[in-house]
């Protein structure tokens, strides 16, 4: 807690800091600057002119320009310009556009110009039409009146020689300033009255007369006013700066523009108010000015280019270069003695009723923190600051800082973010570190202690947005738990289950009979009525015509509308319907900052952003609430350019349209919106923000296009702007062509038959082979698969399934004819010890050879097989007596005596046989079998590599 010793000697160095300067609080306007980027390629702007259809046209030392919204586009000698210097524009009562060049005068017809011949060649510096529709030409020589003839021409003739300034034509009256003085043309004569009045001579440049009926002349360096009814002029030119362009403009509302080297001063009775670079504008040589048919102003400025002001003159807007401590705005409060109070994120500003900056607080000079976020004035006139960090600092009446409270206080070290006096007077105040309360109502008492409430239904960590007091002295506190409310001495916590779309919540405000909360997500509005403690909610979206559903801000004006501060600007609700503002309308900056918004007494609203400081004042005239004028500014085919009024026969190979609109409101900006149809292709209404559409592939027909525009206002425009044009059908929908393709077409069926009969043979053909082929892959398929099935894979003998088949076969058919066959059994000796020494490749040779070597030794007829393993069987056929078998057995024996190669050496085998002869030995399969195998076992027992028959003893 700092000492009040330190706070008065704090206050007073501050007070002396804050007299040596100059803080004059400087307001700022917004503006947008037209250039090269846009199109507009000179930049040296002589005059500016909107015309009946609400185009705006510049003109340049350079080319004449037209401005539609979006672009410029440039008319030079190429349209029938005479000299690309234009000097002064003006448009005649039929609608044809005027322009007043170093070479002469150019009338427009449609988008191309024609000069005009008035009898006299060189510069014209002006031009101006009457109530009559005569046009005077302020020549080197005079001036040139022409008279209409009714044909479409004019009559021209000089009225007044010499050398002529300030051509300024109103109803039938004609002024203009001649040898150093002024002069009136009523008719066919002239009369001087400037120098009779009271006007000193001089190079007067410019004349105007405003709403009220007042002249105004302008030189370099003087401007006087005539005023209405009186006989003497007066001196004006009291803060006017000098010029070398001089220009006057009046308005309908009776302000007078008076442009300058330094900006443009505006007149309005006693009060002057002014555009320059101090102010906002972007540049300092201001030439011609003009307010358009929605009250937008534009500026030519001489050098760069055009600049229009955003929005209408409602909004002013301060940033840290104009007084402010910080851009970054947190809360605004007019107190009773007309202060105005901003707390920024730099601290605490105090600007007197009369604008200037009063006093500056910062932790520096012992305010309690740098970011204020909330004042309040106390019943006392005393007022009561909410900083971060966590802290209330207490000021005077006359705005010194007397008392800062914080944790000895009772309040945490957390942001304070609103404060609010109950009907007790007592001081609420929350934040991130909970909701506090003074104990006491407050008086001049600097030992003000806080207690920290604990609410029935919201948690200890839970987090305090906004507190409200109610015009019935309800307190209402916005959390991250709910709506709460306290009412005699009871809280009541309101949530989802009550009817709220979230219970994180942000704004509060009371009006209209409701309680309006914002929530904390972007969720939008939610409109309140209680009836006890039943809610009836109502949710206010984008889809209702809010900006953004993200809202930071919920206030009522003097005139009981809404403003709501989102992320994408501010929105007003007035009369049901939602108006929309944000940098196009002169608002400093898009993105507001919480809580920030506030209404005084005169009515005007102050909304804080992250971007600076701005403050709305309803105008004292009512902006005209009509659809924008909508045009078609370009239509592009494939390749050719067309005009609106063109009703163009397109090709098939042409039916592409770029088809370019734009809505003439230029305040309208980004809110601008459009609806078009096709008709003939597409009837119903498509939207869209975007100012072209592209149509490709358009079928035959007949087509108009239409497009409606809609500004900020929401209305449409009653009548559309309109293209027609058709579409041929293709060369091959012609009669000729059909004709051809029929005749073509039957010769080509009656072709396509005779290939179809001979394709039919030749597929039938090619069937036939294919299952000629397919019967032999057949075939070869069973082959292979037969051999699988009955040979042995290694040695290609016949296996076990085979050779049972073939015994099977050869017992039978020996039953039916009573024959013998002999069957042998065959068994490798020491085979284990090959395969376990030299591997399986070698067991795998001396089986093939093996099988080799048994072939041989038996004839084609007799049967060898391989049982698996080692084992073979024969069947010998013929012939079965003994000394047969014998000499075959021996020669299975001896073969083996040879060795069988493998690698490059010989591997030793040998061979036992065992015999069973049919039917002596055994009459069935089973029982040869088992006698071979018996005889074999005898040979392999008495050492094996011989052959043993079987016999009974065995």
């Amino acid at each position: 807690m700092i000492s009040a010793s330190y706070v008065r000697t704090v206050a007073v160095r501050a007070m002396l800091v804050l007299a040596t300067a100059t803080n004059l609080m400087a307001q700022r306007y917004t503006f947008r600057q037209y250039g090269s980027q846009e199109g507009l390629t000179n930049l040296s702007v002589n005059c500016l002119i909107q015309d009946h259809t609400g185009y705006i046209w510049v003109g340049t030392d350079n080319g004449l320009f037209r401005y539609d919204g979006s672009s410029f586009r440039t008319f030079s000698h190429a349209d029938g310009l005479p000299n690309s210097e234009i000097r002064a524009l003006a448009e005649s009562p039929d609608g044809a556009l005027w322009a007043a060049t170093q070479g002469g005068v150019a009338r427009s017809y449609g988008n191309q110009f024609k000069i005009v011949n008035f009898g006299e060649q060189g510069r014209v510096q002006g031009l101006a039409f009457d109530r009559l529709g005569r046009v005077y030409l302020e020549h080197v020589s005079g001036i040139i009146r022409g008279d209409p003839d009714g044909a479409g021409s004019y009559r021209f003739s000089t009225v007044v020689h010499g050398e002529i300034r300030g051509l300024f034509v109103k109803g039938e009256d004609v002024w203009f300033s001649r040898d150093g003085d002024l002069w009136h043309l009523q008719g066919e004569k002239s009369k001087r009255i400037g120098s009779p009045a009271g006007l000193p001579a001089d190079q007067w440049d410019t004349v105007t007369q405003d709403s009220f009926g007042n002249l105004w002349t302008r030189s370099a360096t003087q401007l006087y006013e005539l005023p209405r009814g009186q006989t003497r002029f007066v001196d004006r030119s009291e803060g006017i700066a000098h010029t070398t362009d001089s220009r006057l403009f009046a308005d309908p509302f009776g302000r007078l523009y008076v442009s300058s080297n330094a900006g443009v001063a505006i007149l309005y009775g006693a009060n002057r108010t002014y555009f320059d670079p101090q102010h906002g504008l972007p540049a300092d040589n201001v030439g011609p000015i003009l307010l358009d048919r929605q009250e937008s102003l534009w500026l030519g400025m001489l050098g760069g280019g055009v600049v229009r002001r955003l929005g209408h003159g409602e909004w002013l807007s301060w940033k840290k270069q104009d007084g402010l401590l910080n851009n970054s705005v947190w809360t605004i409060l007019h107190d009773s003695a007309g202060r105005l109070w901003v707390g920024t994120s730099g601290g605490l500003s105090i600007f007197g009723p009369d604008g200037k900056l009063a006093q500056s607080w910062t932790t520096r000079n012992g305010l309690a923190g740098d970011r204020v976020r909330s004042i309040t004035e106390g019943p006392a006139g005393d007022f009561f600051v909410g900083t971060f960090p966590g802290g209330i600092s207490r000021f005077s009446k006359s705005g010194i800082l007397q008392h800062n409270y914080g944790t000895a206080a009772g309040l945490t070290k957390d942001e304070i973010v609103a404060t609010a006096l109950d009907r007790q007077n007592r001081l609420w105040a929350v934040g991130n570190g909970g909701c506090f309360r003074s104990q006491t109502s407050l008086d001049t008492n600097a030992n003000l202690k806080f207690e920290r409430i604990e609410i029935p239904g919201i948690a200890a960590h839970a987090f305090f947005r906004d507190v409200r007091v109610g015009q019935d002295g309800v307190v209402w506190v916005s959390s991250s738990n709910g709506l709460i409310r306290f009412n005699s001495g009871q809280w009541k916590v309101f949530t989802e289950r009550d009817g709220l779309k979230s219970g994180d919540l942000s704004a509060i405000v009371e009006g209209q009979g409701a309680i309006w909360v914002a929530y904390r997500d972007a969720l939008g509005i939610g409109r309140l009525q209680f009836h006890g403690d039943q809610i009836e909610a109502t949710r206010i979206t984008t889809q209702d015509g809010l900006s953004s559903d993200l809202i930071y801000a919920l206030a009522f004006d003097s005139s009981g509308r809404l403003w709501a501060t989102t992320d994408n600007g501010v929105n007003v609700l007035e009369q049901g319907r939602w108006r929309h503002y944000g940098i196009e309308d002169g608002l400093i900056w898009d993105d507001g900052d919480d809580l920030a918004l506030s209404s005084d007494r005169d009515g005007n609203v102050w909304v804080g952003t992250s971007g600076g400081l701005s403050r709305f004042a309803p105008l004292h005239y009512k902006i005209p609430d009509s659809p924008p004028p909508i045009v078609l500014t370009s239509i592009q085919g494939v390749a050719q350019a067309f005009q609106p009024e063109d009703r163009p026969v397109l090709s098939h190979a042409q039916d592409s349209l770029l088809i370019q609109f734009s809505g003439l409101n230029y305040s309208s900006g980004t809110h601008m919106r459009f609806r078009y149809r096709m008709t003939g292709y597409e009837n119903n209404w498509s939207e869209t923000r975007e100012r072209n559409v592209r149509f490709a592939g358009l079928p035959a027909g007949k087509y108009v296009f239409e497009v409606v525009a809609a500004g900020p206002n929401g209305i449409w425009s009653p009548v559309p702007a309109r293209f027609a044009f058709s579409v041929k059908p293709p060369w091959w929908f012609s009669w000729w062509f059909i004709a051809a393709s029929v005749l073509v077409a039957l010769l080509l069926a009656r072709a396509l038959w005779r290939y179809r009969v001979r394709a039919l043979l030749a597929q039938k053909e090619l069937l036939e082979q294919q299952v000629i082929d397919r019967t032999a892959e057949l075939r070869e398929s069973h082959r292979q698969l037969e051999e699988i099935a009955y040979y042995d894979a290694l040695t290609s003998l016949p296996n076990r399934r085979m050779f049972t088949e073939q015994f099977r076969s050869r017992l039978a058919l020996a039953r039916r004819h009573g024959d013998s066959f002999a069957m042998l059994l065959a068994d490798l000796d020491s085979f284990k010890q090959t395969n376990d020494s030299f591997g399986h490749d070698a067991g795998d040779a001396v089986l093939i050879e093996s099988a080799n070597l048994l072939r041989a030794a038996v004839r084609e007829s007799d049967c060898v097989a391989r049982l698996g393993g080692d084992e073979f069987a024969i069947l010998l056929i013929s012939p079965t007596d003994p000394a047969g078998i014998d000499m075959v057995c021996q020669r299975i024996v001896e073969s083996f005596g040879v060795g069988i190669p493998f690698n490059g050496s010989t591997l030793k085998a040998s061979c036992s046989v065992g015999v069973a002869v049919f039917p002596c030995d055994s009459d069935t399969q089973e029982g040869l079998y088992k006698s071979a195998d018996m005889a074999l076992y005898e040979a392999k027992r008495m050492g094996g590599n011989i052959s043993r028959r079987y016999c009974p003893a065995l």
